[in-house]
C-alpha cells in the first residue's frame, strides 16, 4: 500500500503525488500490497519542537526487502567506495525539504544547495541543505520524545524546478524533478554509508519492530493537536480581536512600549501585533522572553493558529533571550561553541558589545549575516516580553543589531524582579518611541481581580491601578490552609469542576515553589505533580528542564511550573501551592543577593517585603476564573493579609482548613 496523508494542496502535495508516481513506476505491485507500506506525510507538524513544520516525511517498510539496480559506486561506512553487485531496501525514513525555485533562484557551493529570497527589496540566500539537515535532527529528537529512538533518518532536498543535469556531481542529498525513485534509492545508498558483505547491500533504517511502532495508529505521526475551548478563545483574541490601527501603524516606524500590570494581557497583545504584521504584510517577527515555560505556551498557540516562521512566507518565531544572543555570539565569532556558555555569559556579552560599538562588526557585516542566515537572524520586528527585567547590556545588543524602531517592548509595571528597572527609551530621539498604558484587566474575572487588588494594597503595593473588567463578571477564590500536595484528590475535584464548564486539564496551571522540586532517577520533578500522577492524572511537568523545551500536546495534561517561570502564563483555574514558601523564598533571595536600599525611605526588612510582595502578585494574577491558594506552615504577613481579605469577601472566597 502507498498512501499520502496531510495537507492536500500546494507545492508539497504536488511533490508528494509526483513521488508516489515514481515509486509505482518502480514497483507497480506496491499499490495493491497488503504487507508492504509506504506513507507520505505532507506538511507534518512536530508539535512542541523548535522547528515544527516538515514538507514531506516518507516512511516505508517492506515485509521482504525489495530489489533495485545499483547505478553508482556506494561509499562504505568503512573502507573504499565500491560498486554493489546487488542492492535492496528493507525500510527507510526520509525528511524531504521541497523547493520550487527555478535555476536562477538556486546556487550550489560544492554540494550544498542555496535558494534565493527577496525580502523588503533585499536579496538573501538560504542554505537549504543545512536547513534540511537541522530538520532531520529535530525530527529524530521529536521521535525520541515518544520512545521511537531506534530509527535512522535521512534528509533529502527536492528541487522541483531543476533537472538532474542541474545538480552538482554526487554524492549529495539533492534530488530533482526528473529523479527516478530507483535513482533516489541510489542516492540513499551513496550517503547512508552501507556495509559491503560480498558487495551485496541492504538498506535498512531500523528494525522491523521499530518501523511497526512508527507506523502504528498511536504513532505521533498520526497525532493532531486539538484546541480546547480556552485555546480557541485565545486564538480568536489574537487573530480576530481588533487593535487600534494607530498601534499597528507604529510598527517598524518607532519603538512601542506597552506598560501594564499583570493581567492586562500584555503578552497576548504582543502576539496580536506579531500575528497582524504577518497576516497583513507577511512580516517575520521574533518574540523574545527569558521564560522557557512561556516559550512553550506561546509556541503552542502559534502552532494552533498555523502561523509559520519561514523566510519566504513570513510568520512568528518565539525564542529565549539567551538563545538569540548565544547565536549572535557564535555567528560573530565571540564564542567558538556553547560549552560553558552560560558560565561566562556576562563576559561574553561585554565582548559582543565591544565588537558592535568599536566597529569590529559593522552594519554591513550585520546585513551580510542576516542575508546569509535569514532563518535565524532576519527579522522585520522584534517583540520583547517582560522587558522591565532586561539588563542594560542586552538592551544595547538588541538596539545595535536590530535598531530601536523594530522593537515592541512589554513592560510589566511593578513586576520587575531585578535591582533596577530596564531603560529602553532614554537614548532615543524625541518621537522615536511610543508608550501605550494598559490598565483594564483582560485576564481575571471581576471577583478575582478585586481580590488581587485588595491583597496588593494590604501588602503595601498602594499604587496598584488594575481596573477590573466589568464585562467579565464572576470568578472565585479558594484558599486551602494545609498541605494541598498531600491531597491530590482536591486537585482532581478542581479539574472536574473546570471540565463541567467545557475546559480541559491543559487549560489549568499549577505553580510550585523551589522547595517542592525533587530529584528522580529520570530527572527532577515536583511533589504536587508526582502526587497527581499517582492517582492517574496526566502531567506536563515544566519544572523538568527537558519537558520545558516542548509544549503539552495532550489536552488531558495538567501544566506544572515553578513560580519563577509562571510570568506570562495563564489558566482557567490556577493552583498556587505553598504560596507562603514563595514569600519567604523571595525574602531570603533578596537578602542573599545584597541589594541596596534607601534607609531614609524604608528599612531593609520593608524593602525585602516589598520585593516578596511583587513576586507574590505574579502568580496571583495568572487565573481567569478560579484562583486557588494553598498555605503551609511558613510564618510571615501573607497569611494574615489573605485571611483578612477572605473574611471581607465570603461571597466568592472560600477558606478551607485541611
Amino acid at each position: 500500500m502507498i498512501e499520502i496523508t496531510g495537507v492536500a494542496e500546494g507545492d508539497e502535495y504536488a511533490a508528494a503525488k509526483r513521488l508516489e508516481r515514481r515509486i509505482i513506476d518502480l514497483w507497480p505491485d506496491l499499490a495493491r500490497s497488503r504487507t508492504d507500506t509506504v506513507r507520505i506525510f505532507v506538511g507534518l507538524k512536530m508539535h512542541g519542537q523548535k522547528l515544527e513544520d516538515l514538507d514531506l516525511v516518507v516512511i516505508a517498510s517492506f515485509e521482504t526487502a525489495r530489489d533495485f539496480d545499483p547505478e553508482w559506486k556506494f561509499f562504505a561506512r568503512e573502507g573504499e567506495a565500491f560498486t554493489p553487485k546487488a542492492a535492496r531496501v528493507r525500510n527507510f525514513a526520509l525528511v524531504v525539504e521541497v523547493k520550487s525555485h527555478d535555476a536562477t533562484g538556486v546556487r550550489f557551493e560544492n554540494t550544498a544547495g542555496f535558494v534565493r529570497y527577496v525580502r523588503n527589496g533585499v536579496e538573501s540566500w538560504e542554505c537549504v541543505t543545512e536547513k534540511n539537515r537541522t530538520q532531520m535532527f529535530e525530527f529524530k529528537k521529536w521521535l525520541d520524545r515518544f520512545g521511537l529512538d531506534h530509527v535512522h533518518v535521512q534528509n533529502l532536498v527536492l528541487f522541483t524546478g531543476l533537472k538532474e543535469r542541474d545538480l552538482p556531481s554526487r554524492p549529495h542529498v539533492c534530488i530533482a524533478s526528473d529523479t527516478s525513485f530507483e535513482r533516489l534509492l541510489n542516492v540513499l545508498g551513496q550517503v547512508a554509508g552501507p556495509r559491503e558483505p560480498d558487495r551485496r547491500v541492504t538498506l535498512s533504517y531500523g528494525s522491523e519492530d521499530a518501523f511497526r511502532r512508527l507506523l502504528a495508529e498511536n504513532s505521533p505521526l498520526f497525532a493532531t493537536l486539538e484546541p480546547t475551548p480556552l485555546d480557541r478563545r485565545r486564538m480568536d483574541l489574537i487573530a480576530k480581536s481588533a487593535l487600534p490601527d494607530v498601534w499597528l501603524d507604529d510598527l517598524g516606524e518607532r519603538q512601542v512600549l506597552l506598560k501594564g500590570r499583570g493581567g492586562v494581557g500584555k503578552t497576548v497583545i504582543l502576539l496580536q501585533m506579531a500575528y497582524r504584521a504577518f497576516d497583513q504584510s507577511g512580516q517575520r517577527s521574533l518574540v523574545l522572553t527569558f521564560n522557557k515555560a512561556l516559550v512553550a505556551d506561546m509556541r503552542r498557540t502559534m502552532s494552533l493558529l498555523g502561523v509559520p516562521r519561514s523566510v519566504e512566507a513570513g510568520g512568528v518565531a518565539i525564542e529565549t533571550v539567551h538563545g538569540i544572543i548565544g547565536r549572535l555570539m557564535l555567528k560573530l565569532g565571540v564564542i567558538d561553541c556553547y560549552d560553558g556558555f552560560l558560565d561566562d555569559y556576562d563576559a561574553h556579552k561585554e565582548s559582543l558589545l565591544d565588537y558592535l560599538r568599536s566597529g569590529a562588526v559593522t552594519s554591513d557585516d550585520l546585513g551580510a549575516m542576516m542575508r546569509a542566515d535569514a532563518t535565524e537572524f532576519d527579522w522585520d520586528l522584534v517583540f520583547v516580553d517582560e522587558g522591565q527585567d532586561w539588563p542594560g547590556d542586552e538592551i544595547a545588543i538588541l538596539n545595535a543589531v536590530y535598531g530601536p524602531r523594530r522593537l515592541v517592548v512589554s513592560d510589566g509595571v511593578d513586576q520587575y524582579v531585578r535591582d533596577s528597572v530596564a531603560d529602553w527609551t532614554s537614548a532615543l530621539p524625541k518621537g522615536d518611541s511610543r508608550t501605550r498604558r494598559l490598565k483594564k484587566c483582560l485576564r481575571m474575572k471581576a471577583n478575582v481581580a478585586s481580590f488581587v487588588a485588595e491583597v496588593a494594597m494590604r501588602l503595601g503595593l498602594e499604587d496598584w491601578d488594575l481596573e477590573p473588567n466589568a464585562d467579565a463578571g464572576g470568578g472565585r477564590v479558594i484558599i486551602y490552609d494545609g498541605d494541598l500536595a498531600a491531597q491530590p484528590e482536591r486537585l482532581a475535584e478542581l479539574i472536574e469542576a473546570a471540565r463541567k464548564l467545557g475546559n480541559f486539564p491543559v487549560d489549568m496551571l499549577a505553580c510550585v515553589p523551589p522547595g517542592a522540586i525533587i530529584k528522580r532517577t529520570h530527572g527532577p520533578g515536583s511533589v504536587p505533580a508526582n502526587a497527581y500522577a499517582g492517582i492517574g492524572g496526566k502531567v506536563w511537568d515544566g519544572t523538568a528542564r527537558d519537558v520545558r523545551e516542548a509544549y503539552p500536546t495532550d489536552r488531558e495534561e495538567l501544566r506544572f511550573v515553578q513560580y519563577d517561570s509562571c510570568r506570562g502564563l495563564e489558566g482557567w483555574s490556577v493552583v498556587n501551592y505553598d504560596l507562603d514558601q514563595l514569600w519567604n523564598y523571595k525574602l531570603r533571595q533578596w537578602e542573599a543577593e545584597g541589594h541596596d536600599h534607601d534607609p531614609l525611605i524604608e528599612t531593609r526588612e520593608e524593602a525585602a517585603a516589598r520585593h516578596a510582595a511583587r513576586w507574590v502578585m505574579i502568580p496571583l494574577t495568572r487565573a481567569i476564573d478560579t484562583l486557588v491558594i494553598s498555605l503551609g506552615t511558613a510564618s510571615g504577613p501573607l497569611r494574615s493579609v489573605l485571611r483578612r481579605v477572605a473574611d471581607r469577601h465570603p461571597d466568592f472566597v472560600d477558606w478551607i482548613e485541611l
